[in-house]
């Protein structure tokens, strides 16, 4: 029995909504992935042969992270930090690592209203660490997938692919290193600062600011605490509202004159 054309093109694949590119400049993005597809499905109905098209796979439930397909991970625990902002515990398979350089970035796939839409997000956990890895998630008002986000509960599986990006990086690289991160932008900070505490041969010296809107609003207090503990790491706290009297000796009010002082005490690496 001949094909049909409408056969064809009902297996043709969908070029991606906006919604669903991130923007991060991942390689490959989900319109790489689409070009793919498309000259995958072109070629197989060249050819007649619909057997080409099972090499194309939209999602996967191995245990590896791929950049092509979105693989899913089970949520293991779910803690809200801040009246916004939770961090998200995904369980890894026989204590895996996700496999994540340095500054390295994942994306995540979500369905709201029957779009998809995809963010960009940087596990907090150590590069190193085994059985999971966590992330920190803002959830907004008036966000697509700040909707989606808020519904998980412990045990939902959630999609995602990567990793992408980087940050090129070796022990002893620089004398010392100068992290400015404000609100959930220090989530990529995190990975880098653990790598180098975990490794007693790295005597990179490493200064934090962390900008954040009040003392309660301040991420991940415990881990930050105990990073501060290594000899070489010195983290500080600058605040745009209030003030809290448990942290006045490493916490400034934000201001122009205490950002330029605490760069120009560190020399920068860029």
């Amino acid at each position: 029995m001949s094909e049909s054309g409408d056969d064809w093109h009902s297996l043709m694949p969908t070029e991606p909504l906006q919604s669903q590119c991130c923007g991060s400049g991942c390689k490959p993005c989900v319109y790489d992935v689409y070009q793919k597809e498309l000259a995958q499905w072109e070629e197989a109905k060249a050819k007649k042969d619909k057997s080409l098209l099972t090499k194309q796979k939209e999602e996967s439930s191995n245990s590896g992270l791929n950049p092509d397909t979105f693989t899913a991970f089970k949520i293991s625990s779910v803690e809200q930090l801040t009246e916004d902002t939770y961090q998200y515990k995904f369980e890894l398979p026989e204590n895996s690592s996700l496999g994540l350089s340095l500054g390295q970035h994942i994306v995540l796939r979500g369905m709201v209203n029957g779009m998809e839409v995809q963010r960009a997000y940087t596990p907090v956990s150590s590069v190193n660490a085994e059985g999971y890895f966590e992330v920190l998630i803002k959830c907004y008002e008036a966000g697509l997938m700040s909707q989606y986000i808020k519904s998980w509960i412990e045990g939902d599986m959630v999609f995602w692919r990567g990793p992408f990006g980087g940050f090129p990086y070796s022990p002893n690289q620089y004398g010392e290193l100068l992290m400015i991160a404000s609100g959930t932008g220090i989530a990529p900070m995190l990975p880098i600062l653990q790598y180098i505490t975990e490794n007693e041969d790295d005597e990179t010296f490493i200064t934090l600011i962390g900008c954040f809107r009040t003392y309660e609003n301040i991420y991940l207090k415990p881990l930050l605490q105990d990073q501060s503990r290594y000899w070489n790491v010195r983290i500080c706290y600058v605040l745009s509202q209030g003030f809290h009297i448990l942290c006045m000796l490493w916490l400034w009010h934000c201001s122009k004159s205490v950002i330029k002082h605490l760069c120009l005490s560190v020399p920068l690496h860029l």
